[in-house]
């Protein structure tokens, strides 16, 4: 049976398959493969087991870890009143936890929820806090959705904020477990044994930082798989800009002060944008970014109406406490460039931009001199790094001194949803693969 699957779905979408079906680590994958068959029966047995250890957990059996003292305890909150109950303690943590990250702030978390819940397949909040006492200590913002299949849908484990369909998604970088400095041990040990008491079918964590505590070995769960997600790159300001620019190879570096002299012949005209400016700024950035893409026959993604009211809301709340900065390059009074990221600590997270490209501009990259403008006037104000977030394309690896690597946690359960889901995706190569030999055949 195996080998005839093998052969359908080629070696490594049959490796995928055995991987999904079984949650046993990759030896023994290996050994069913090798074994040259993959029984009915064995497939039964993970279903039948996997459910009565989840009924094991939930009847109390794998209690969360408490402190000596017995003051840790661990609650998962579902609904949205409980959660807002807890917005100062949350943000108390949020400014204690050296994981602290933007799209781990309450306001960004919460209003994404309010935004795109309405959006997904039985979207339910399972936010799991971590408390010593009275005190907040640990947190991770999860929820579960259905995928496709009515009843038999597979429920997805996932951070909040990921998840949407692929034309709306936010694609946050660094999402993370928050904790207090000193309650890192504990926090992580808790959450994941909260979570091995949910009832879910497939866990994904995408775009966690690769230091990630998660990844514990002593905590993490033996049916994890890791994935690499690529890198964001930084641009290290430390120092102020011209030290940056030392950091720079001497090619970057002479491409940069080209820039900066072709900018200053052109009388460009760059400013960071204030609350008084903020509606024109805004609509700017999505003109330009709209006509930019669609241009290319591409739709944009603030073609997308929840992904413009998101960030329209979140622009509004943030731009007037610094968290949000937009900033904009003009050209004989005219916008060409607009930039927009958010600042967390001493950095700069670059998330997009408009720009309007011409060829008769006398600037060869006004995109990057945009840059390299914001750079000089965040360092101003105190920010040591400028992010470009995850992707390598050809401007970011030009400006940015150091990468910091991204990871994906994966883990599926063998629940019948699960099995279900396999199939369906089983058959549907068989049909794909039919089709394509068919055409192939066709004279």
């Amino acid at each position: 049976m195996l080998l005839a699957m093998r052969h359908i779905l080629g070696r490594e979408e049959m490796a995928e398959f055995l991987i999904d079906v079984s949650t046993h680590n990759t030896a023994s994958v290996k050994g069913v493969e090798k074994a040259g068959f993959l029984p009915v029966a064995q497939i039964a047995y993970l279903v039948i087991f996997n459910r009565f250890r989840y009924l094991l957990r939930r009847s109390g059996w794998d209690a969360t870890s408490l402190s000596p003292d017995g003051q840790v305890t661990t609650r998962v909150i579902r609904d949205e009143a409980g959660w807002d109950a807890i917005r100062h303690d949350w943000d108390t943590l949020y400014a204690a936890s050296p994981t602290a990250s933007t799209p781990l702030d309450f306001a960004w978390l919460r209003s994404w929820w309010q935004v795109y819940k309405s959006a997904l397949r039985a979207g339910e909040l399972r936010i799991v806090t971590v408390w010593r006492a009275q005190q907040l200590i640990g947190a991770i913002p999860l929820y579960i959705h259905r995928g496709r299949g009515g009843l038999l849908g597979v429920r997805y484990l996932e951070f909040i904020s990921t998840g949407e369909a692929e034309f709306e998604e936010t694609c946050p970088d660094y999402l993370n477990i928050l904790y207090l400095p000193s309650e890192e041990v504990i926090c992580v040990d808790a959450v994941w044994q909260e979570i091995g008491r949910m009832d879910w079918d497939r866990l994904e964590f995408l775009d966690l930082p690769e230091n990630t505590p998660l990844l514990r070995m002593q905590s993490l769960p033996h049916d994890a798989q890791r994935f690499s997600r690529g890198a964001c790159l930084v641009a290290d300001l430390t120092g102020g800009f011209e030290a940056y620019l030392d950091r720079l190879s001497s090619n970057s570096r002479q491409h940069v002060r080209r820039l900066m002299r072709e900018g200053k012949r052109a009388g460009v005209q760059f400013e960071v944008i204030n609350v008084d400016q903020l509606a024109g700024a805004f609509d700017d950035l999505v003109r330009l970014h709209q006509e930019r893409w669609t241009a290319d026959g591409k739709p944009g993604v603030f073609g997308a109406p929840r992904f413009v009211e998101f960030h329209h809301g979140l622009t509004s709340q943030w731009l007037p406490t610094g968290r949000v900065i937009l900033a904009r390059l003009s050209l004989a009074s005219e916008p060409v460039v607009v930039l927009y990221g958010f600042v967390t600590g001493q950095t700069f997270d670059f998330y997009q931009s408009g720009m309007r490209l011409e060829v008769a501009s006398p600037l060869r990259s006004p995109g990057n001199l945009a840059h390299l403008l914001l750079m000089k006037a965040l360092i101003d104000n105190g920010v040591t790094a400028y992010d470009f977030l995850r992707g390598s394309a050809s401007y970011k690896e030009r400006l940015a001194t150091r990468a910091n690597p991204l990871t994906e946690i994966r883990i599926s359960r063998p629940t019948v949803r699960m099995a279900v889901h396999i199939c369906v995706r089983f058959a549907a190569c068989i049909i794909r693969k039919g089709l394509h030999f068919v055409r192939r055949s066709t004279p």
